[in-house]
């Protein structure tokens, strides 16, 4: 299989304000054409293998015509979906998984999952393709319904999910080179959620300061543009250091992989291997916001969330906070006053309510006793607002009279 032609890769990085927006014109007229007009793949009996598929060689490329090389069943323990079912007599049993095809296409604009970026969605023929699948380097599509080999196929991308998943997955590359260049930080796995995503940095301490400057500086780049683009490589050249500027923390290959190997470079900032889809400019993560850390076993996991996702918690979190200073009465600026006067009345109330019930459980210890004295052995007390601790606290009270009267507390 020959390589991506030049003509295929994204255009170089920009060099001057004129060049940038005369690629910033060709890049909006190309992403035009990919949805009005699928991109032609001529016939081919053996298809494009992972890593230099469409999808990769142009991550904003959204539909392609192609042909069906291969449609089989897909196996019921493959289609079944996996979880943890009640077992034993009574326990529900799970409908057969509906069938599903694994179809190999001559090329694709639906990613397979790999990387840690999940796969694409969208329809092949006008067939659902609910994931698709790297197995032994070709991507098999997941299908709702089978196609005939030979076919000619449109497909057609989910780009909301490709550039949501593409966003989360190009900010981890961008937030990974920073915390390694600025601090030497590894990141030791990373993970892309439905709300939110995290990378997992190799230190047992990530200070708030740190997550500051870590959110600027990703910020920084994202204002400035900074082009990203794909290359192709062969494994020795990956494996002995020949590609420049190779992040150093890149691991060597496995026997397994033959090449070429796809190199993602941000410029001036990061090169590292990698399979997935990405921005063609920071520009388009709009913006990063880190949210928390949690630290689990020596390391720190930094969660975030990049360019659509930055708007969609903006506004749920004003929707959330609008509503709560509604039912409060006061204006959103001052919820924590609100909050912090709440706390301290609720603290002043349960000290006077823990002392009201220390009175009445003394009065009402004295009127038992009363009782106790008349001759009564079982004392019958019904109090429904009572907790625990008023119960304990009145059968303590009542232990030596109910000792010498031989009496119960009921």
């Amino acid at each position: 299989i020959q390589p991506p032609t030049q003509r295929e890769r994204p255009i170089p990085p920009p060099r001057t304000t004129a060049r940038r927006l005369l690629i910033a014109v060709a890049a909006a007229q190309t992403a035009a054409r990919s949805v009005v007009t699928p991109v032609a793949v001529a016939p081919m009996a053996t298809p494009v293998r992972c890593g230099e598929l469409l999808c990769q060689r142009d991550s904003y490329a959204r539909a392609v015509s192609t042909v069906v090389v291969s449609c089989e069943p897909r196996a019921a323990a493959a289609a079944a979906a996996p979880g943890k079912g009640k077992k034993g007599k009574g326990a529900a049993v799970p409908p057969p998984p509906l069938p599903e095809w694994e179809v190999v296409l001559g090329d694709t604009v639906l990613f397979p999952e790999g990387g840690g970026q999940p796969s694409d969605a969208g329809t092949v023929g006008g067939v659902q393709c609910s994931r698709v699948d790297n197995v032994d380097g070709l991507a098999r599509h997941v299908l709702s319904a089978p196609l005939e080999p030979g076919t000619a196929v449109d497909v057609v991308l989910d780009w909301p999910r490709r550039e949501d998943n593409m966003a989360q997955h190009s900010a981890q590359h961008l937030l990974t080179a920073i915390a390694l260049r600025k601090w030497g930080y590894d990141t030791t796995s990373w993970g892309l959620g439905d709300a939110t995503s995290f990378l997992e940095l190799g230190t047992p301490e990530f200070t708030p300061l740190m997550m500051a400057e870590l959110e600027a500086e990703a910020n920084e780049a994202v204002k400035a543009g900074t082009a990203v683009a794909p290359s192709w490589h062969s494994v020795a050249d990956v494996n002995e250091g020949r590609v420049p500027g190779l992040r150093k923390s890149s691991k060597p290959l496995p026997p397994s992989v033959t090449g070429p190997v796809r190199v993602i470079t941000y410029d001036g900032l990061d090169t590292n291997t990698c399979c997935g889809t990405h921005v063609h400019s920071t520009a388009r993560l709009q913006a990063v916001k880190l949210l928390r850390v949690e630290r689990a076993k020596g390391a720190c996991r930094v969660l975030y969330v990049a360019g659509g996702r930055v708007v969609s918690l903006l506004g749920s979190t004003f929707e959330r906070s609008a509503l709560l200073a509604s039912k409060m009465s006061v204006p959103q600026e001052e919820l924590l006053e609100r909050y912090d006067e709440n706390a301290r009345k609720a603290v002043e109330h349960e000290r006077a309510a823990k002392s009201l019930a220390a009175e009445v459980v003394t009065l009402l210890g004295q009127a038992l006793r009363c009782r106790l004295d008349n001759g009564e052995r079982a004392l019958h007390v019904h109090r429904p607002a009572a907790d625990a601790d008023f119960v304990k606290a009145l059968a303590a009270s009542l232990d030596e009279a109910l000792a010498e009267a031989q009496g119960l507390l009921l």
